[in-house]
């Protein structure tokens, strides 16, 4: 291991907080009201929408996009692609979460569609979902990832095989872009405990995307995600209290960030 790479996460929350930009949600409906507080939490603004006949136009407004597969439908899967198209055309920045990708034949066609349009600079993942892109074996039950390979090389494959940042999440969290791999270990073990926390990464990766370029993006909104959660596990009875702390926590860090600490990420040899 060596030591982590030059990334200004606290300048990059202060300025997501003095641009406020506005984030294109295309997302599943169990966390897509979440989203939408989040995003306003840590100075943002958010707009959701799986219109097909709006999707061209809400891409051409908004400063970042982010496409979340979690409840596809017939005129959202359209509206995604089209929003996919746009972005690329646009030259918008895109990311991609293919929730669980590989649990149907729908999921699979539909993320292989979105990914043929070139559009995202980044694709963030579970272990699971990361390593089916990777071509390598893992099992996907439902949203959640199980038995994953080691994810680290699959982030690094992904990277390569899509031209993109890969975020793979989890216990450890790994980005890659192509070449290089970097770990962070951070978080606490109740974000798997509610539903829509790797949604939340997504929102804060978007955010960071409409400020900066993709791999400083992906990383500072993890380390926002892991701060958050062991300041606010600290402040939580259990799953419940701790979900409405993320929120609060996450506020006060992209208020002043300097006043906070944040995990750091290692370099890893992969």
């Amino acid at each position: 291991m060596v030591s982590q790479p030059s990334v200004n996460i606290k300048e990059i929350l202060e300025q997501v907080v003095s641009t406020k930009p506005l984030v294109y949600h295309m997302t599943n409906m169990v966390a897509m009201a979440e989203q939408a507080h989040l995003t306003l939490a840590i100075g943002a603004s958010p707009v959701m929408s799986l219109s097909s006949e709006e999707a061209a136009e809400m891409v051409n407004i908004a400063n970042a996009v982010l496409i979340n597969i979690g409840t596809p439908s017939k005129e959202a899967n359209e509206a995604m692609l089209t929003a996919a198209h746009t972005a690329k055309r646009l030259g918008k920045p895109a990311i991609l979460d293919p929730v669980g990708y590989g649990a149907t034949k729908l999921r699979i066609n539909l993320v292989e569609g979105l990914l043929e349009t070139g559009a995202f600079s980044i694709v963030k993942g579970n272990g699971g979902e990361i390593s089916l892109l990777a071509s390598e074996r893992a099992e996907v039950r439902g949203v959640d990832s199980v038995g994953s390979p080691p994810a680290a090389i699959a982030a690094k494959t992904v990277a390569q095989k899509y031209s993109c940042i890969a975020a793979a999440t989890g216990h450890e969290d790994y980005v890659s872009d192509g070449e290089r791999v970097y770990v962070l270990r951070s978080g606490h073990e109740w974000l798997t405990r509610i539903s829509g926390s790797g949604c939340w990464a997504g929102t804060l990766m978007a955010a960071c995307l409409s400020v900066t370029e993709p791999l400083p993006a992906a990383m500072s909104a993890l380390s926002l995600m892991g701060a958050a959660s062991q300041i606010a596990a600290e402040q939580s009875d259990g799953p419940g209290t701790f979900r409405i702390r993320m929120f609060d926590v996450m506020y006060q860090i992209t208020q002043n960030p300097h006043a906070f600490s944040f995990p750091q990420w290692e370099l890893m040899e992969v």
